[in-house]
C-alpha cells in the first residue's frame, strides 16, 4: 500500500484550484477510497481508514506537509472535524459532509484490458497538441475506429493504433495525467461521455471527453502518410543540432545543406550538420516550435518537398508538417 503522501500526490493533479463547482477543492473519503475532481477529471485512489467526510484540499496538503512522516495517523474526532497527527504534532481540520459529492465515478464502466500500444501512442501524439488550441478538438487525441489523431495546425500526426470501435476525443490533461502514472495500469473504459483507466490497486480516473470530432479531411490526409516512405533519418546528430537551434530560436528556423541556421534578436545561432534541401531552393524554412515535435518523434522526414507538406515517420507516429514561406 502507498504511503499516505504519495497516494495524496496521486489524485492531487484532479483536484480544482478554484471553486468551479460543488466540493471540486476537497476530497473525498469514502469506502475505502479517497477521491478528487475538476469537474471533467475525477481519480479515485485506495485510502486505508474507512472514516466519510469531505475535507478541503488546501487544509489537508498544508498540513500534511509539515508532517514528518509519511504515513501520519487520521482520525475522525467529531461530525466535522478530523485529526491530522504525527508524533507531537498534530492538525485538527473542519470537514463538510460527503452528501455534497456530486460527481459520477466508474460503477457502470466495463473494463477492457489496455491495448498494447495505448500509451505510447498517447506520449507520442500528445506532443503534437497544441497549448492554446482554437478549437476544442485541437486539445485532444482523437481515437476513432482504430486510428489516433493529433494538430497543432501545422503539423498533423496520427497512427493506425487498436482501440476498437472507440471514437473520442481524450483531452490533453486526461493523457497527462495517465502518463504520470503508467505504472499498474492495467485497463480502460469508455461511454458516449468519458473514458476511464483503471489500476491493479484498483485507482481509477475518468475524463470527460470533449464534443465534437476530429476534422475529416485532416484524418485522411494523416492516414495517407501511413505508407510514405520519407527520405531523409533523422539522426541522433541531426536532432541533437536541430535542439540547440531551436531552443534559442525567437520562431523561424533556416535549414540548409551543411547547416541549421536561427536567429535570437541580433544574435545569429548555427549547427553544422547536413541535410536534404529543395532541389531549386538553398533552404528549407520552418517554424521552430511546429517542428519541434517533428524532430522529437520522427526517424525520418522529407524536407526536399518544402514548401509543400512535408512527410514524417515514426515508431508511434505519421504525418506532414508545414513549412513557412519565403
Amino acid at each position: 500500500m502507498a504511503t499516505i503522501k504519495e497516494i495524496i500526490r496521486w489524485v492531487g493533479d484532479a483536484l480544482a484550484t478554484k471553486d468551479i463547482g460543488p466540493a471540486v477543492t476537497h476530497y473525498l473519503i469514502k469506502d475505502g477510497m479517497i477521491s478528487a475532481t475538476n469537474g471533467t477529471l475525477t481519480a479515485s485512489h485506495p485510502w486505508p481508514y474507512d472514516d466519510e467526510f469531505l475535507v478541503s484540499g488546501l487544509e489537508f496538503e498544508k498540513v500534511l506537509g509539515r508532517m514528518e512522516q509519511d504515513d501520519p495517523t487520521i482520525k475522525r474526532i467529531s461530525s466535522d472535524k478530523v485529526v491530522v497527527r504525527c508524533g507531537r504534532f498534530h492538525g485538527t481540520i473542519y470537514t463538510l459532509s460527503s452528501t455534497d459529492w456530486v460527481y459520477p465515478g466508474v460503477e457502470n464502466a466495463k473494463w477492457l484490458p489496455l491495448p498494447e500500444t495505448l500509451t505510447a501512442v498517447l506520449k507520442t501524439l500528445r506532443a503534437f497538441i497544441s497549448d492554446n488550441p482554437s478549437q476544442q478538438w485541437a486539445g485532444c487525441v482523437a481515437l476513432e475506429h482504430g486510428n489516433a489523431y493529433s494538430t497543432n495546425n501545422i503539423a498533423l500526426a496520427g497512427i493506425a493504433c487498436p482501440v476498437g470501435d472507440v471514437e473520442a476525443l481524450l483531452p490533453s490533461y486526461a493523457i497527462d495525467f495517465v502518463l504520470k502514472r503508467l505504472e499498474g495500469l492495467t485497463s480502460w473504459s469508455w461511454s458516449d461521455n468519458y473514458v476511464g483507466f483503471y489500476w491493479d490497486n484498483g485507482a481509477w480516473v475518468r475524463a470527460q471527453l470533449v464534443i465534437g470530432k476530429f476534422p475529416e479531411k485532416a484524418g485522411e490526409l494523416i492516414r495517407t502518410a501511413y505508407d510514405s516512405k520519407p527520405t531523409q533519418i533523422i539522426t541522433d546528430d541531426f536532432r541533437a543540432a536541430f535542439n540547440d537551434v531551436a531552443t534559442l530560436a525567437e520562431d523561424t528556423i533556416k535549414i540548409y545543406a551543411d547547416r541549421i541556421e536561427s536567429k535570437f534578436k541580433r544574435s545569429v545561432i548555427e549547427a553544422a550538420v547536413n541535410c536534404e534541401v529543395p532541389e531549386d531552393k538553398e533552404c528549407s524554412i520552418w517554424g521552430a516550435r511546429f517542428l519541434l515535435p517533428v524532430i522529437e518523434k520522427a526517424t525520418c522526414w522529407q524536407p526536399s518537398l518544402w514548401p509543400k507538406p512535408t512527410p514524417f515517420k515514426g515508431e508511434h507516429c505519421a504525418g506532414f508538417v508545414i513549412g513557412r514561406k519565403e
